[in-house]
């Protein structure tokens, strides 16, 4: 698989497993209070009938089977996958079927379009993306999940609380920062979706309170005027590190061109973790003014949102605290709002 190709940087990839999407759960730690209690209504409702159709080694069903509060609740866990003998073989990309309308809690596969091209293995998933307007497997599994059940716990990409998929049936979205997968790092989120259509949805870390999505996505509004805000120029007057370090020290920041540190002369039109801005019409007086409004604005919508109005990136620093990417959209809207 190629990952750099100015640097002539390849890897070696399972294919068979890169190309099923497939990371497992080795922890129980996706079963936070607040699923639980969304799970004992769901399984009330559907007389204790529960479906994971990417079934794996299963141990979402083993995890639900044994707590001492959901086990005594499930009349029938059984299980779907692509390939092996401990299943019903079934294409659950394709369709699930549940006809007990089973609560469906599963962990469905990640493969995003556009990495499918760059892995080497987009001949062998191109079926699912040719039938469906989604760029991810994840979510066409969680488009039949939601078709084929009216109960459905997923643990799937946390950027999914940024995404434009449809949330309409979403009740319950509990962001998991400890690592749930022993193959990969990527930042989960436990999405509890119900049978009827909300207005809102809950937000927690883990078992803390967040907040609602709507307030937390409304943090990512602004009514400021658009200002002239030019990204990636090598001569602009304002550094912007766009992503936490993995040290646990050095976190997202406007900083004086000066002080930055950063070769500018790496600085590409593509560039997104690290670069230089110029904003017309600001004096060099009153640059170091505007750096330190936009930091403590930075600072205030990050405490404000728990962190989760910014895409995670790349797993948890040295510390265990999710890192996080500042994406120019919202970076242009707060450096508006200081001006």
């Amino acid at each position: 698989m190629l990952v750099s190709k100015a640097k002539n940087r390849t890897v070696e990839v399972d294919i068979d497993k890169v190309s099923l999407g497939s990371f497992y759960t080795t922890k129980s730690g996706w079963l936070t209070h607040q699923v639980r209690h969304f799970l004992e209504n769901a399984l009330i409702e559907s007389n204790g009938y529960l479906l994971d159709p990417f079934a794996g080694d299963g141990h979402l069903l083993e995890t639900i089977k044994a707590d001492l509060i959901l086990g005594r609740q499930v009349k029938q866990a059984t299980g779907f996958d692509i390939q092996g003998a401990n299943w019903a073989i079934n294409d659950s990309l394709v369709a699930i079927p549940n006809p007990e309308r089973a609560v469906i809690v599963t962990n469905p596969p990640y493969l995003a379009n556009h990495s499918a091209k760059r892995k080497g293995v987009e001949q062998l998933v191109a079926k699912y993306f040719a039938n469906s307007t989604q760029k991810n497997l994840y979510r066409i599994a969680l488009e039949n999940a939601l078709a084929s059940a009216d109960y459905v716990v997923a643990i799937i990409p946390e950027t999914f609380l940024l995404s434009t998929f449809p949330k309409h049936r979403l009740e319950l979205a509990v962001v998991i920062q400890d690592q749930l997968f022993a193959d990969t790092d990527a930042p989960a989120l436990v999405a509890c979706f119900g049978k009827k259509v909300r207005d809102d949805a809950h937000v927690f870390t883990g078992e803390q309170s967040i907040g609602t999505l709507k307030e937390i996505l409304f943090l990512r509004q602004s009514n400021a005027p658009k200002q002239n805000i030019y990204f990636n120029d090598p001569n602009g007057r304002i550094g912007l590190r766009a992503v936490d370090g993995s040290d646990g020290k050095t976190s997202i920041a406007f900083v004086a061109a000066k002080d930055f540190g950063y070769p500018s002369d790496s600085v590409v039109v593509s560039s997104r973790l690290m670069t230089y801005l110029e904003v017309p019409g600001v004096a060099d007086v009153d640059i170091p003014e505007l750096i330190s409004k936009a930091n403590a604005l930075l600072a205030s919508i990050r405490q404000r949102s728990g962190d989760l109005v910014l895409a995670p990136f790349k797993g948890n620093d040295r510390t265990g605290r999710r890192r996080r990417r500042l994406d120019y959209a919202l970076a242009r809207k707060i450096l508006s709002s200081c001006l």
